[in-house]
């Protein structure tokens, strides 16, 4: 036999950038959907406020911030009322769309609303209007799904064993109820008690694209509705930062998988540079043409490398950030309710948090290995370069001292052949051949030529022992 639920309520909190492209995106969705699903004309205008937290309907008062609605929907032919209400914040940067709609727990009349199947849940998210997928906020969205277990077993001892088992199989089932056949359920995560009542989350955090962060909160105490109403302000806080902090996470797993990639190329890259490196030889000039040319390849793919992991280390900062401001507003929650349990609250800090932390943590320590690789890469190969350009340098001095040395002597050969060659200045000068000794203009090149080759060798054996001492 199913059990029956007593007003079923969905809420639906959204978080979409408000400087992204479509900055409108959760407003004209509310429009679209009760427009289509609902029946309803009038629009939710936003008006835009200063402040950190702010509410932006336009017409709000200073006692309601929030557009009022109802409409009708049929259950086995009985058409049933239903109400709900819309509250559009700004949180920082975030745009928030509070969306609640439900089931009256009193009629027109005063009286109690009679318990439903949960099949009515299906009735609030029609054609999952209401899924993830749907409204498409970029930075996610939680759907809170309330019901008071049937008045007359309000007594019941829920924390047994059985009766927690009972209260899963009516959560699981209002979650197949209230989720189309054609969306897949969250898998279910983790259950504790809030306010005195239990409650079951669904969607595991780590989870992939397909993440869709459920609970489903069954009222067994009177005093849990109550709570929850007055401190529905600190939920629409917690489910941001919560969801910005899941959605940096997911997002930094995107980060992680091309830095994997580009982590995994950096070696075989580096090896086949140093591979073809000689090194008891000198580098051809292709050679070095090739390593000057990794030279500028290399720096591109670190600053490419490094912006990648800076991406990752801003989205371990965005969590730490959402984390500690979730903890904060846990901690305001517990100021006003000094004796009460939020462990299941915490647990979003204490264990989901820490893990997000903890893992990115270990992949900036693991990729930073990557950065290092082409550092010393681009070290080794710059020092390589250097040495070759010194010794090429070193070379055309050489040559360009020997040469000037050469060209030295050879004057001073020529300066002091005239004194040897003209020794009768009188004596006309015979062409060349006409006697048995060399003619005074052979003499003086071949004595200029001797004093050239005499001071560059001269100097090549200085330098040649100048190498070998230094």
């Amino acid at each position: 036999m199913t059990r029956k639920v007593y007003a079923p309520n969905v809420h639906l909190f959204a978080f979409h950038l408000k400087e992204s492209d479509r900055h409108n995106q959760l407003w004209d969705k509310y429009n679209t959907i009760l427009s289509q699903k609902f029946g309803l004309t009038k629009p939710l205008e936003i008006e835009e406020q200063i402040g950190y937290r702010v509410d932006l309907l336009k017409d709000k008062t200073e006692d309601d911030v929030a557009l009022h609605f109802e409409s009708k929907v049929f259950l086995d032919e009985t058409l049933l009322p239903i109400t709900g209400l819309a509250t559009p914040i700004r949180i920082h940067d975030t745009y928030t769309l509070a969306l609640n709609i439900r089931r009256p727990e009193l009629d027109e009349n005063g009286k109690k609303t009679n318990p439903l199947n949960p099949n009515f849940l299906e009735l609030l998210n029609p054609s999952g209007c209401l899924m993830p997928t749907e409204i498409g906020s970029s930075l996610g969205q939680t759907l809170l799904l309330t019901v008071w277990y049937t008045e007359e077993k309000q007594w019941l001892p829920w924390k047994s064993l059985q009766n927690r088992q009972k209260l899963r199989e009516l959560a699981d089932n209002c979650l197949r109820e209230f989720i189309p056949n054609e969306y897949s359920c969250p898998d279910f995560y983790r259950e504790g008690q809030l306010f005195g009542s239990p409650i079951f989350e669904y969607g595991v955090p780590t989870q992939g694209k397909d993440y869709c962060h459920v609970l489903v909160w069954i009222f067994c105490e009177t005093d849990t509705d109550k709570k929850f109403i007055n401190h529905y302000s600190s939920f629409v806080n917690l489910f941001c930062y919560k969801n910005k902090a899941v959605t940096a996470y997911k997002l930094s797993r995107k980060v992680h998988d091309v830095l994997r990639e580009e982590y995994l190329a950096i070696e075989p890259y580096i090896q086949e540079i140093f591979q073809g490196m000689p090194v008891d030889k000198n580098l051809t000039q292709k050679e070095l043409n090739q390593f000057k040319t990794y030279l500028k390849d290399i720096p591109q793919k670190y600053l490419s490398y490094n912006q990648l992991t800076r991406d990752l280390d801003n989205y371990r900062l965005t969590i730490d950030i959402n984390a500690q401001n979730y903890k904060r507003e846990i901690n305001d929650i517990q100021s006003q309710l000094p004796g009460e349990n939020l462990s299941f609250l915490s647990q979003f800090f204490d264990e989901d948090c820490r893990l997000f932390r903890e893992q990115l943590q270990s992949d900036l320590g693991y990729f930073q290995h990557g950065a290092t690789l082409l550092e010393k890469a681009m070290t080794a190969i710059q020092g390589r370069v250097n040495i070759e350009q010194a010794q090429s340098d070193r070379s055309f001095q050489n040559t360009i001292a020997i040469m000037g040395v050469g060209l030295t002597s050879t004057g001073i050969g020529a300066s002091v052949a005239r004194y040897i060659v003209a020794a009768d200045p009188g004596k006309p000068i015979l062409p060349p051949f006409s006697s048995n000794h060399l003619h005074p203009l052979t003499q003086a090149l071949f004595l200029s030529l001797v004093f050239g080759i005499t001071g560059a060798a001269f100097t090549v054996m200085i330098q040649i022992l100048k190498r070998r001492i230094g």
